[in-house]
């Protein structure tokens, strides 16, 4: 395992991926590239650690084998708006018999830190639908690989979602949580290993949120044309069933804890015919001043509506 105190040499250490450039029609109405678009990035960053991983595209198709994401912790450093540069690096963190904790991230191209990925992977048989051992080969390029955790990329405020229970959506809704998005799942929202990417659900995340404001009487389009709006500073997601091409997907959404500046919001994404829980996403919410670009207080108002609407992550309601 390796680590060092020398920036050039810690970047140099990882593997080296995924480089592009943010594009107006991937940023959002607060001005800068949208959560999802982080994700797909993401995706696209993980070619290059499996590759790096004795995975090669070739080996993975021959051999029915491939990686499935279990659960993810993001950390948003700094914004990127259209045109910004971004590249990724990783490392393999925990390797365990089937299971994996990648280090991810991204900057810029003068080496600025934008975003940071914690991500619990396993080693997926796309045959049979289920965790494999890794292959001696894979193990061995991990541990040559293998590096500690930095410290700015370790969780801050979201430890973890912890084992979730099976929660159902009848329950869900007598908790109170709003139902704030309903879509299908199509194929071109599916990767190689024919189940939906991580960028899809994370895109339900973000086409969820206005919907949950507007129940609680707020319409973000109207803070925006005041110059205000929310950004998402932290997320733990939790994929917890495959999702196919063709299956309905709804989104229940609530906020769990209001703070000065900050929300903490509960996405739980349900397929809608079976009932049965896919994916749960807590996320650290940011009220932000569009013009100086920093967070704010919520205004009294919003936060006696907020307040009149929490969903307590303590309260025991059945």
């Amino acid at each position: 395992m390796s680590n060092s105190s020398d920036p050039t040499a810690f970047l140099d250490g990882l593997i080296a991926g995924y480089q592009g450039v943010a594009q107006s029609w991937e940023c959002d109405l607060m001005g800068h590239l949208n959560v999802s678009f982080y994700f797909g990035r993401s995706s696209d960053h993980a070619f290059f650690t499996r590759h790096a991983l004795a995975m090669s595209p070739s080996q993975m198709r021959a051999q029915n084998i491939g990686t499935v994401a279990l659960e993810e912790h993001v950390r948003f450093h700094r914004e990127v708006a259209s045109g910004g540069t971004m590249i990724g690096r990783s490392a393999p963190i925990e390797i365990g018999e089937k299971t994996m904790t990648i280090h991810q991230e991204f900057r810029d191209s003068e080496a600025n830190l934008l975003c940071t990925f914690k991500t619990r992977i396993g080693h997926f048989d796309t045959a049979a639908r289920r965790l494999v051992p890794w292959r001696e080969a894979t193990l061995e390029a991990a541990h040559k690989y293998q590096i500690a955790q930095p410290d700015f990329s370790a969780p801050k405020f979201l430890s973890g979602n912890g084992r979730v229970p099976a929660i159902t959506r009848e329950q869900t809704q007598a908790e109170g949580f709003v139902r704030c998005g309903g879509a299908g799942v199509n194929s071109w929202e599916c990767d190689q290993f024919s189940h939906m990417n991580t960028m899809f659900y994370a895109r339900r995340l973000t086409e969820a949120a206005p919907h949950m404001w507007r129940a609680m009487g707020h319409d973000l389009l109207d803070g925006v044309r005041q110059g205000l709006g929310s950004v998402v500073g932290e997320i733990c997601l939790s994929y917890l069933a495959e999702v196919r091409e063709g299956d309905i997907l709804e989104t229940y959404s609530s906020i769990r804890e209001v703070n000065e500046k900050t929300v903490l919001i509960e996405h739980r994404l349900f397929n809608a015919e079976t009932g049965e829980l896919s994916a749960l996403a807590r996320l650290r919410v940011v009220h932000f001043n569009l013009t100086t670009r920093r967070a704010q207080n919520w205004p009294d108002d919003m936060r006696q509506t907020i307040e009149a609407n929490l969903v307590p992550l303590d309260a025991a309601k059945s």
